[in-house]
């Protein structure tokens, strides 16, 4: 069913009436609304609502699927409402130099090794020439999330978990000068050749200067993926991901009961227990090096566990959990990465999660569109498809905004030196008024305030997909509508093999359509 009535649109110039107590200074701006986010985050911590930094990570191994590529990618979750838009991309290759020194948002500094390699990414909106997140002015690449460098190399990042205080207390996270989440990508993808290369590059990173925060990271390859979680300033472990294997991520840690010798398939930290241990929170057996990560390293939040029910039951129609599941009630080994059985022996890496089918690519797209996985706090999504070792053979699939309002379109990047415009069109920050706007385009946040649309903002598809978002939101026909025209786009994508630019204009063009029949 569609809509035409204007939902949000009055067509006029843009006003500056102080009758619209509209927030003038782009200073003042970002000042107010870095407080007013870190004052959300601090209340979800305490008040524990809807966790604030929702992101949810997917990893299918080869065995798996239904055409035998490697399968792997995340959601990124933030204040959407409150402007942090992101761009897409291809950095050159040599944009930083051998011996260059890169200072990034929060006080990490590496010195380039080698001139970089050429690399798709999504990173937020520094078009301005002001970095987003530290408001910074010197040259880097504000929170790169993911993407594939020229070599093969894909790497997904920034999905946030949790650390007992106990632990941090032990091992600190160095946040004067730490890698910090969004650094990772930067680093990895302008150095590394391989995802061995990328693993020992961050867990020397790791060991040394050491980490700002807590998370994982997804790194692969043709030849072999690994999973690494940080949970205190320098102790990680990390698993190398065999065909069999299947987890989701909702900020859960995942790494559950692991044998350290098995260094074939576990990198980690030399004193990993022994921290634990000081902290008083080691669970496993020191003597036989078996620690349970999980368990003794992370502060688990139990709204995290509706979106990891979403996913079991997607996966499997039989698993039938509930949607206000928590954290006890689930078993570690039912989602959890071990490489120990029943029985105590040392096996290969495993979880207990079993999908009755093998699946598609867009299952994995489906995934996370499910609800509470796809929300309107979406910025982007990517998922990597590695079906060889060929130049083509890599496959990265982005959506910008909700992907529940938006199709994922087919990047080949090895071979991607050029992105569509919409995807890497930047706009001024968003400006924010306390009272509903007399005259002009603009949006209500969740947060009690009206955004009002930047200029140009229809150049840019992350603007153009979070208006249909905003639409959908209003009005339950439309949201129906635009969810289904997103699929149809979706199978004509993927039933016509449209790759690269010829399909960012198409998702583009048709999302244009849809604002134009609802008033936009």
């Amino acid at each position: 069913m569609k809509n035409n009535s204007k939902i949000y649109l009055e067509i006029s110039s843009k006003t500056n009436s102080k009758t619209n107590s509209k927030i003038n200074s782009k200073t003042d701006l970002k000042i107010n609304i870095k407080k007013f986010l870190t004052v959300l985050a601090v209340l979800a911590v305490f008040l524990n609502p809807v966790r604030a930094f929702a992101c949810t990570e997917i990893y299918i191994g080869s065995h798996l699927t239904d055409d035998g590529s490697t399968v792997f990618g995340r959601l990124e979750e933030y204040y959407s409402d409150m402007g942090m838009p992101k761009l897409f991309d291809a950095v050159p290759s040599g944009v930083h130099k051998a011996g260059e020194k890169y200072l990034g948002c929060y006080g990490f500094k590496w010195t380039f090794t080698h001139d970089s390699y050429r690399y798709t990414a999504f990173c937020d909106d520094n078009s301005q020439g002001v970095c987003p997140d530290c408001e910074g002015t010197h040259e880097h690449t504000p929170y790169q999330a993911a993407g594939t460098n020229e070599k093969g190399l894909s790497v997904s990042a920034t999905e946030t978990l949790e650390s007992k205080e106990s632990i941090v207390s032990v091992d600190p996270f160095n946040t004067e000068s730490g890698i910090e989440e969004a650094e990772i990508p930067t680093i990895l993808l302008s150095e590394a050749a391989t995802a061995r290369e990328a693993i020992e590059l961050l867990t020397e990173i790791l060991s040394t200067t050491g980490g700002c925060s807590a998370g994982s990271v997804i790194v692969g390859d043709a030849e072999e993926t690994w999973y690494i979680e940080s949970l205190s300033g320098t102790q990680y472990a990390a698993v190398k991901l065999n065909e069999d294997l299947l987890f989701v991520c909702p900020n859960i840690s995942i790494i559950g009961l692991v044998d350290l010798d098995d260094t074939e398939n576990i990198l980690a930290s030399d004193k990993l227990i022994e921290t634990a241990v000081r902290a008083g929170t080691f669970k496993g057996d020191a003597d036989a090096r078996i620690i349970d990560l999980a368990a003794s390293y992370e502060d688990p939040y139990d709204s995290n566990y509706s979106r990891l029910s979403a996913a079991l039951n997607f996966l499997s129609s039989e698993a039938a959990w509930p949607t206000n599941m928590k954290a006890g009630d689930i078993d570690s080994r039912d989602f959890r990465i071990s490489n120990v059985d029943a029985k105590g022996n040392t096996v290969p890496p495993y979880t207990g999660i079993v999908a009755d089918r093998k699946l598609s690519i867009r299952d994995a797209m489906e995934l996370f569109r499910r609800p509470p996985i796809s929300k309107h706090r979406s910025l982007e999504t990517h998922l990597f498809q590695i079906k060889g070792a060929g130049k083509d053979d890599t496959v990265e699939w982005i959506s910008m905004g909700d992907p529940l309002y938006s199709a994922f379109v087919p990047y080949l990047p090895m071979l991607t030196t050029d992105v569509s415009a919409p995807y890497r069109a930047g706009t001024e920050m968003p400006e924010y008024a306390e009272e509903k706007p007399a005259e002009g385009l603009y949006y209500a946040t969740e947060y009690g305030l009206w955004g009002i649309y930047p200029e140009g903002w229809h150049n840019s598809f992350y603007w153009v997909s979070t208006a249909l978002e905003h639409i959908a939101r209003k009005d339950k026909s439309a949201a129906r509508h635009i969810a289904e025209s997103m699929s149809a786009l979706q199978d004509e994508i993927c039933r016509k093999q449209m790759t690269g630019n010829a399909a960012a204009e198409k998702a583009y063009q048709t999302a244009l359509e849809l604002l134009k029949e609802y008033g936009m």
